[in-house]
């Protein structure tokens, strides 16, 4: 009798064994999860793009801004120099246009001029040549006509190859005048690189890496601080890819952080990683993630990034990027579509 008792028990201890298996199996199917995960968000490298001592240094290390605000400042003095020579140059252009205009304006009055003349010329001639024909003037009259109607001809002549120097050498007298378009391409580039000595955030952040001081000297390139990206909070969880077979971008997904215990963050599945770096020395192009194996000297399923967008912020739980994460995703999604 007692063993018979001890065999049921046996029996049913293997049978519960088997449908919390199966139940485990169930659960882990549709709900895939993960203790493998961490918080991210994006990082903006804020580098100086002109060159110059920080006059102005308007923030701290781990401080908060907001997208606009003020992170420091070049000297700018150099740069507003810059900026009064080119639009004393803008001016000094504008003024020599205006004198090729006004050249233009007198060729084309000599232009005039001479048109004038050559027809005072044309006339005298057909006047004279009937005359002298008949013997009412002599032909040395004759003759001072037909040099005066050539001589008209060529002052004409002249006066529009000097009009059509002048118009060349204008081009266009408004703003589509190349020497005005160098001159105002100049001024604009001038006030960027003055604009460029306020250097302000581009996103609302945290500041971080802070490496310069007042006083220190900006070059071009050089990296200034960086900002962690607030309105970028996701999560990464490393599925095996024997889990990735139900899961779908817009799924829901509970995430959970071991810095605030019972607190659970709503997500949405945002992608899932096409490919990671091989592990086995193989050149992958391009920058792919490199996951390492948990086990070395066992064949382990791959692990895939799974990118889980913060549907919500929580002002009292501040996140940093970095902090560990548990992910449990609801991949019953459409289970009941056909």
């Amino acid at each position: 009798m007692d063993g018979a008792r001890r065999s049921g028990i046996i029996a049913l201890t293997v049978g519960a064994a088997l449908v919390l298996g199966a139940f485990y199996l169930w659960l882990a199917e549709r709900h895939p999860g993960t203790d493998d995960a961490y918080v991210d968000a994006d990082v903006v490298g804020i580098v100086a793009q002109v060159a110059g001592p920080i006059v102005n240094l308007a923030v701290q290390d781990n401080q908060p801004v907001r997208a606009g605000d003020l992170l420091f400042e070049i000297d700018p003095r150099p740069f507003r120099i810059q900026v009064a020579q080119a639009r004393a140059q803008l001016d000094e252009t504008g003024q020599n246009v205006s004198a090729l205009v006004d050249a233009v304006t007198s060729a084309e009055a000599e232009v005039q001029q001479a048109e004038a003349s050559l027809r005072l010329a044309q006339v005298q001639y057909k006047r004279i040549v009937p005359l002298a024909e008949i013997g009412a003037v002599s032909y040395q009259d004759r003759d001072r006509a037909q040099a005066q109607l050539d001589a008209a001809r060529s002052g004409l002549a002249d006066a529009e190859a000097r009009l059509s120097q002048a118009r060349h050498q204008v081009g266009e007298a408004d703003e589509d005048n190349p020497q005005r378009r160098a001159a105002m391409a100049q001024l604009e580039q001038a006030e960027l690189q003055l604009g460029y000595t306020r250097v302000v955030a581009p996103v609302n952040g945290y500041v971080t890496g802070l490496i310069v001081g007042l006083g220190s000297y900006a070059s071009p390139g050089s990296p200034m601080l960086s900002l962690v990206n607030t309105d970028s909070w996701r999560v990464v969880a490393y599925l095996k890819e024997t889990q990735l077979e139900r899961v779908r971008p817009g799924q829901s997904a509970a995430v959970h952080l071991p810095a605030y215990s019972g607190v659970r963050f709503e997500g949405r599945v945002q992608g899932i990683a096409w490919g990671i770096q091989q592990q086995d020395g193989a050149a992958s192009p391009g920058v792919l993630p490199s996951v390492s194996p948990t086990v070395d000297w066992v064949r382990m399923a791959q692990r895939f990034p799974v990118r889980i967008e913060l549907m919500d912020r929580y002002a009292h739980h501040p996140l940093r990027k970095g902090m560990s994460a548990s992910v449990r995703i609801d991949a019953t999604a459409g289970d009941s579509e056909p």
